[in-house]
């Protein structure tokens, strides 16, 4: 993960870790039961995945590159085995996980070196799952938010998607794509604030951020009732099965 963008988040992880998303209960179906199971998430930020893991049964290692943010999830859950590393070079030994989970961080690895990684970390049968958990885009008002969001991407950084095509390359098999719609409720507020925890608004100057947030915040009012939005979400990703060696 080499692009500016990727390394700044730590300044704000505090505020990453408050406002942005936590996997809907319903990902507890696509994941299935984790007890026993010892799992790798990758690129794990402040834990929000991690603690989710963990109450489905999960014996958790973590790999996260960011000292900042892997500080926030060492203090939220100190029963993780906490790594420095990244995608393209796990500090790990070879088949030594049952279950590999990205989330919303697959765009930023680097690629094949990522997936020879995730392959290379699993057991034989292994899982890996790569998921996104955001805005659905099946909404004319929510599709505004993606657009405002992903405006101004560097050239270092792949567009995201909804699917990792890159797991086709003839070391995983039974590739599946997940989906699952579900309703986060938020206020006007949070909304906005969750927008400052997003890699292109980071870089922003004082300026351009203000100009954004007063159009994010006109946007919201309109849809919004007694400052309370549901807004439509839709955790999608791959699932993807290691084949034997």
């Amino acid at each position: 993960m080499s692009d500016r963008r990727a390394q700044s988040f730590g300044a704000i992880a505090e505020l990453y870790d408050r406002y942005r998303p936590a996997p809907p209960r319903g990902a507890a179906s696509l994941l299935g039961d984790l007890h026993g199971l010892n799992v790798l998430e990758v690129a794990a930020g402040t834990g929000i995945w991690s603690r989710f893991l963990l109450e489905l049964g999960a014996t958790l290692t973590i790999v996260e590159p960011d000292e900042k943010m892997r500080a926030v999830l060492e203090r939220r859950s100190p029963q993780v085995r906490s790594l420095v590393g990244t995608a393209e070079s796990l500090p790990v030994g070879d088949a030594s996980f049952d279950v590999v989970v990205i989330s919303s961080a697959w765009h930023w690895f680097r690629q094949p070196e990522a997936t020879n990684e995730m392959a290379r970390v699993l057991v034989d049968d292994g899982r890996l799952f790569v998921l996104w958990n955001g805005f659905s885009r099946d909404v004319a008002w929510v599709d505004e938010l993606t657009k405002l969001r992903d405006r101004n991407r560097g050239p270092s950084m792949r567009p995201r998607s909804w699917r990792a095509s890159e797991v086709d390359s003839g070391l995983f098999c039974d590739v599946t794509e997940l989906s699952l719609n579900w309703p986060w409720r938020r206020t006007t507020d949070e909304v906005v604030s969750l927008f400052g925890t997003y890699s292109g608004d980071i870089i922003r100057s004082d300026e351009e951020r203000a100009k954004t947030r007063e159009f994010l915040r006109a946007r919201l009012e309109a849809v919004s009732v007694e400052g309370i939005i549901d807004v439509p979400m839709t955790l999608r990703g791959t699932k993807a099965t290691r084949l034997a060696r």
